[in-house]
């Protein structure tokens, strides 16, 4: 029993953490007390957790194919695939309301169109179909006999190497084609989401009309060239003091442009208190003595289990655990390993196996494949090996959040936070303004933070001011809430340091727009065919460019530019003008109008991008401001703790 245990001890670990794993994800639902709450609610259409679900589980199967998710991510997937039903919903009223409805003519024309699209389900659902039969077969004749009869009924299309359309449009009018399942799904989706999507797309966008009045200004103004000289003070060399920005000055400049400072989504500040998740020396004495075990048992001469078994059991490196843990099918030189790795890879014989060795990625078993040598004579080996990554164990972590669970306690006793978190000889810091699913700056997502910060209305009102324990793979946190604004405030404290830079990049640039005029008659003079001529703190050069290219001092499509350029008089200088990056002054030495053939053409291709993009832009406001219009009930903190 003891052998085996011992053969098995990375399987029933796995199967060990995947029980707690269930565990602890059952008790991430909050109980309902007997009512199922739906996962959300728009215009009284419900949201139901079964549903939702399962386009979660389809996702996670299709997309990552048991790829592990962490806690930000799976958040990140729930928020989009809320997203994805509360727009649905919305469209689905649309549809209602404008009565679009998929014709028998425009399914009949999306199958004949997508033969690709088609033939990738069938091809899905024959997979599986051929997987049911091989599940189901008695014996290896009779698995042959069945799974060839199925391939025969199949359609020729799908079965030919080289795909014939013409036969794909006569099985699309016969009664067998939708007899498949996929197809029917197909039908569905085509007549409840994508055509009707088509049909209030060209709703929507029927307002929408390109002129080609219009289209002859862009073009012109795009496909005119420009023969430049620019002279660029760059604000970096015009750095401004801090201190010559105070609060009044940032508070003034809010007070001024108040409409450009909305708070668009709820958003909260905290202070907290953390510690890093570090294996101790006991968490690496353990994993060294596991590791041990398996040496042992690999080097047991009685044991039946091979080593490259064990990697792809036990090994943590998912690079080289499936194949055994093989590091490389070539042979390697010096170098390529790490030094403790190499040192002892480099002294096994062939076929021996080593005691595990540690670096800084854990401790490896590593076993010699043979040794060779290339045309200098250099030693080359080839190894495999099994990786054991030291991390800190479950009583380790748990020691961590005793500690600050001791803060929560000292808090819900009477203490302030810093006085708390003072007492465990811990220092208290202040985050960035976040979101719901936003991370704090050098702590990253924790998970549970959102759903104490915004509560949902239904739960029990928490007895406790500070947040739950929580932690990521790197800390472990404990925080409480400062500060909080709601989605439609003005916040002067939310944008004071974006202003505060903006006033400091304004006072750089207005410093070097009059450095620049300071020169100006230095600049006008500037030769250049003269490599001498230089001119401190100004680099001068010449440029080709549009005004939607890139000119120095400018960057890209500059409407600054634009305007200089079009009050320009050939040959001569520009005053001096500040830009976002500093001041600028230039010459136009002459200018390249398009030829009227080319404008035409161009003139036409534009008109035409400009409606099928001017459509799909109205129709994406639209479908955004549905969006924000819309009350939505979101419970998802009723099922998951974000």
């Amino acid at each position: 029993m003891l052998t085996w245990i011992n053969e098995k001890a990375k399987w029933i670990i796995v199967i060990f953490a995947a029980g707690i794993a269930v565990g602890l994800l059952a008790m991430d639902r909050v109980p309902n007390q007997g009512k199922s709450y739906p996962v959300g609610e728009v215009n009284d259409s419900k949201i139901t957790y079964a549903e939702f679900d399962a386009r979660i589980k389809m996702i996670v199967q299709n997309q990552y194919q048991g790829q592990h998710l962490e806690d930000e991510q799976y958040n990140q997937l729930r928020s989009e695939v809320f997203r994805s039903f509360v727009r649905q919903i919305l469209l689905n009223g649309e549809f209602e309301k404008a009565e679009l409805q998929a014709s028998v003519a425009e399914l009949e024309s999306e199958f004949t169109r997508n033969p690709d699209a088609v033939r990738g389900r069938l091809v899905q659902e024959a997979q599986r179909r051929l997987y049911a039969i091989q599940q189901q077969a008695t014996s290896q004749e009779d698995l042959m006999q069945r799974s060839q009869a199925y391939i025969a009924s199949l359609p020729k299309f799908l079965t030919d190497s080289t795909f014939n359309k013409d036969e794909y449009d006569a099985w699309l009018k016969t009664p067998e084609a939708f007899k498949w399942g996929v197809m029917l799904q197909y039908e569905e989706d085509l007549k409840t989401n994508t055509i009707p999507v088509r049909q209030l797309q060209a709703l929507v966008g029927a307002s929408f009309h390109a002129t080609s009045l219009e289209a002859n200004w862009t073009v012109g103004r795009r496909m005119t060239d420009y023969e430049l000289q620019v002279a660029v003070a760059s604000a970096s060399d015009f750095a401004v003091d801090e201190n010559t920005v105070d609060s009044v000055m940032v508070a003034g400049y809010f007070n001024a442009h108040k409409d450009s400072f909305f708070v668009m989504k709820d958003m909260a500040q905290f202070q907290y208190a953390y510690l890093p998740i570090e294996a101790t020396a006991g968490d690496d004495a353990r994993i060294r003595e596991y590791a041990m075990t398996l040496y042992y048992q690999l080097t047991d001469s009685s044991s039946t289990t091979t080593f490259e078994d064990m990697a792809r059991i036990s090994s943590e490196d998912p690079g080289t655990a499936e194949k055994g843990g093989i590091l490389s099918d070539d042979y390697v030189g010096r170098g390529v390993y790490v030094k403790e790795f190499e040192d002892k890879a480099f002294a096994l014989d062939s076929g021996a196996i080593s005691e595990p060795v540690k670096t800084r990625f854990g401790y490896h078993i590593i076993k010699s494949y043979g040794k060779s040598k290339d045309s200098t004579g250099a030693d080359l080996v080839k190894v495999g090996h099994i990786l054991l990554v030291v991390n800190a164990s479950s009583e380790t972590i748990d020691s961590l959040e005793n500690v600050l669970a001791q803060v929560k306690a000292s808090v819900d006793a009477g203490k302030s936070f810093e006085e708390a978190a003072k007492d465990q000889n811990l220092m208290v810091q202040k985050s960035n303004w976040i979101s719901r699913g936003d991370n704090i700056d050098g702590v990253g997502y924790l998970k549970g933070l959102a759903a104490y910060a915004w509560p949902n209305e239904i739960l029990p009102e928490e007895s406790s001011k500070v947040s739950p324990v929580m932690k990521n793979n790197k800390w472990v946190a404990v925080a409480i809430k400062t500060a909080d604004l709601k989605a439609g405030e003005r916040s002067l404290d939310l944008f004071f340091n974006d202003i505060k830079a903006t006033l400091l990049r304004n006072k750089a640039a207005s410093a070097a727009e009059a450095y620049l005029n300071s020169v100006a008659d230095k600049v006008k003079a500037f030769n250049a065919d003269d490599s001498t001529t230089k001119i401190e703190k100004v680099r001068v050069e010449t440029k080709s460019a549009s005004v939607d290219g890139y000119v120095p001092g400018f960057g890209y499509g500059n409407v600054n530019f634009a305007k200089a350029v079009k009050n320009a008089k050939e040959g001569e200088w520009t005053a001096a003008m500040a830009t976002d990056i500093g001041a600028v002054m230039l010459k136009v030495t002459s200018k390249k109008t398009p030829e009227e053939e080319a404008l035409k053409s161009a003139v036409k291709s534009d008109v035409q991008n400009a409606s099928s993009y001017g459509a799909a832009s109205l129709f994406n406001e639209f479908v955004n401001n549905l969006e924000a219009a819309t009350p939505v009930k979101n419970n998802l903190d009723l099922y998951y703790r974000d």
